[in-house]
């Protein structure tokens, strides 16, 4: 079934999603030490105090369900996904067609900074988190310039690596196409300085939240060796096809794949029953392999 959704109502969900991801783009750019969960969060976070429904000239009404479930490994060891995004299509209430995407997050790390394959406060609980030792305390604050680069690295992943081949597994038992979200800051270069004196005025977001499909992204990394870790400037240069636009260098913005791909029911699982029985297989058990999730539901009246 085909569905035509209205100008009015692309242009509401694209300025919506333009917005949120400036707003975490932003908060990179701000803060490159930034845990890649609080971005996460500052994501659904965005869509949490936008929820209202929203009836626009066209007759159709747009609301948004924004959830966080919660960390976990949960598809082997790994967690192959962070945000599980739905798109629900309903005529006078009743469902007509569903769509859904699973995004893993990457965020982009700063040269100066050190990564540490594990969160040192993963082990405390609580208000324990606040607690951080002299030492941490004194990284935070000393002074240092903190720089992007087309070489600057997703320092959290790693080709073929287990969580890599987690997904790769995942895709082939459910037949459910695997997306990255990549985090970036506004633009590239860009440097900030450490600890902040005067809040920074930020202008156009030239790069910010881009989404690619695994399989276009492995294909981008197949001459480099296992355990390589990719920079910007990897992904940038040795994507192919539409990625070639200038438009999409680095990836799709969050913007055009939620409204541009998403909605038009080109990239996305597709569900067609009235009963959401294929998305029901992944969202039914609370062993759902995701932490955050995302839904838009978009209702026409004929």
């Amino acid at each position: 079934m085909d569905i035509i959704v209205p100008e009015d109502v692309k242009k509401y969900v694209r300025q919506h999603f333009a917005k949120c991801n400036k707003g975490v783009a932003s908060d990179l750019s701000l803060f490159p030490a930034i845990h890649e969960e609080s971005l996460d969060m500052n994501l659904i976070g965005y869509w949490s105090k936008n929820q209202q429904p929203v009836q626009l000239k066209s007759g159709w009404t747009v609301r948004v369900d924004a959830h966080f479930i919660g960390g976990g490994r949960h598809f082997g060891t790994w967690e192959v996904a962070d945000i599980g995004l739905m798109i629900i299509f309903r005529k006078k209430g009743k469902v007509v067609k569903s769509k859904m995407a699973f995004l893993q997050s990457k965020k982009l790390y700063a040269n100066s900074l050190i990564f540490h394959k594990e969160n040192p406060y993963i082990r405390r609980f609580g208000m324990g988190r606040l607690l951080v030792t002299e030492e941490e305390h004194n990284d935070i604050i000393k002074p240092r310039l903190l720089h992007f680069t087309e070489g600057s690295k997703y320092n959290a992943f790693q080709k073929d690596n287990e969580q890599q081949q987690a997904m790769e597994s995942f895709q082939e038992k459910f037949g459910m196409k695997m997306y990255y979200l990549l985090y970036n800051p506004l633009k590239i270069p860009y440097n900030i300085k450490m600890p902040v004196e005067i809040h920074p005025t930020f202008g156009k977001n030239e790069i910010g939240c881009r989404v690619i499909p695994k399989e276009f992204l492995d294909e981008a990394l197949d001459s480099y060796p296992p355990k390589h870790t990719p920079s910007f400037g990897d992904i940038k240069y040795m994507l192919s096809g539409e990625f070639l636009n200038k438009q999409h260098d680095a990836g799709w913005r969050l913007e055009y794949f939620i409204v541009d791909l998403m909605m038009a029911c080109k990239e996305g699982i597709v569900d067609d029953s009235p009963n959401f029985e294929t998305v029901l297989r992944f969202l039914n058990d609370k062993r759902s392999p995701m932490s955050s999730s995302l839904s838009i539901t978009m209702d026409s009246p004929e």
